[in-house]
């Protein structure tokens, strides 16, 4: 049965030009892949002068929830049984030891800022950087980076990762986007307001100078495949909704299969309940390897998380790596 999920994505206050700076990066070039994978157009990337004027702490720290469609969304989401996160609120959901980027897991999550250019308004999610071989790849959902519907080639724009961000803090700098991958099965259902298990997406990450994100910020290992009951997990984000933002908050997990749309499975949790904002960040393993990434919430019952699946994740993963990234 589809579950209609609470997508995880959140709106800035407002989305207006600021002098000087262009408002959408225009595309440059589409590709499509056979293999799983499709691309999205090359982005004509801000400098890192340009993101830091447009994304202004005003735009970051004035980032706001916006809720899709959840069937029987609770007025108040059903409580995490048992809370196994040290520290955890009645959600499962504990604040992260500062400074974010002191510790692995919480220097390579990060927060995602984009533009929609199906309505003007910018929005937020979480991601993670991982490991590959040009060292310049992040993690995130695919519907945190494609807005279009089946088929259509509507892109996110403005996007960019600022990895330990902390309350209008950038330790580790504003690092831009060059291009995306999802799996072909998400652009062709697209970005329809359900949670899927291929909610899954590699961010081409610029470089800056002779800089590449990896080598100054670290990456997560991945599994190509994982199923069964995966216990002991670590998911990180900065959920706006209920808690505003500007904290990285971590869950302890333990987790199972779920039946999914396209042949994969969910991992599925009672112990940790996503808020908006959360989307795209990584569940992580104990061996600091991205088992998945949040896709998106039944509030009112439990979490659902998007697997990284061996038909879904490796081919963009792969993509991005053959890309040069």
């Amino acid at each position: 049965m589809r579950i209609r999920a609470l997508r995880l994505k959140t709106l800035l206050a407002s989305a207006v030009l600021t002098a000087g700076v262009a408002l959408v990066s225009a595309p440059l070039a589409s590709a499509g892949s056979p293999d799983g994978a499709v691309q999205s157009p090359q982005l004509g990337q801000f400098t890192q002068a340009q993101a830091e004027k447009f994304w202004t702490p005003e735009r970051l720290r004035g980032a706001r929830p916006v809720i899709q469609d959840a069937p029987k969304a609770a007025a108040r989401p059903a409580n995490a049984s048992p809370v196994l996160t040290p520290g955890g609120d009645q959600f499962g959901n504990a604040q992260a030891a500062r400074p974010y980027t002191s510790d692995f897991n919480t220097r390579v999550t990060g927060k995602v800022f984009f533009l929609n250019p199906r309505d003007g308004l910018t929005y937020v999610c979480s991601g993670s950087v991982i490991n590959s071989t040009g060292k310049s790849v992040v993690a995130t959902a695919a519907h945190c980076v494609f807005q279009g519907g089946a088929g259509q080639s509507v892109w996110s724009q403005n996007f960019i990762f600022i990895p330990s961000y902390d309350n209008n803090s950038r330790p580790l700098g504003t690092w831009s986007a060059a291009t995306f991958w999802i799996p072909t099965t998400y652009f062709n259902h697209g970005n329809d307001g359900f949670t899927h298990e291929d909610d899954v997406a590699t961010v081409a990450i610029a470089a800056q100078g002779t800089s590449k994100i990896t080598n100054v910020v670290g990456g997560l290992g991945w599994v190509s495949n994982n199923s069964g009951v995966i216990n002991g997990w670590d998911t990180h984000g900065y959920p706006q909704e209920l808690y505003g933002g500007q904290n990285q908050l971590r869950c302890i997990g333990n987790g199972r299969d779920a039946g999914g749309f396209n042949g994969d499975t969910y991992l599925f949790t009672n112990n940790c309940v996503a808020f908006g904002g959360w989307s795209g960040g990584p569940v992580i393993n104990g061996s600091n390897q991205l088992l998945a990434v949040t896709s998106g919430s039944d509030r009112s019952t439990n979490s659902f998380y998007a697997r990284a699946a061996s038909n879904t994740w490796v081919p963009v993963l792969n993509a991005a790596q053959a890309a040069g990234f």
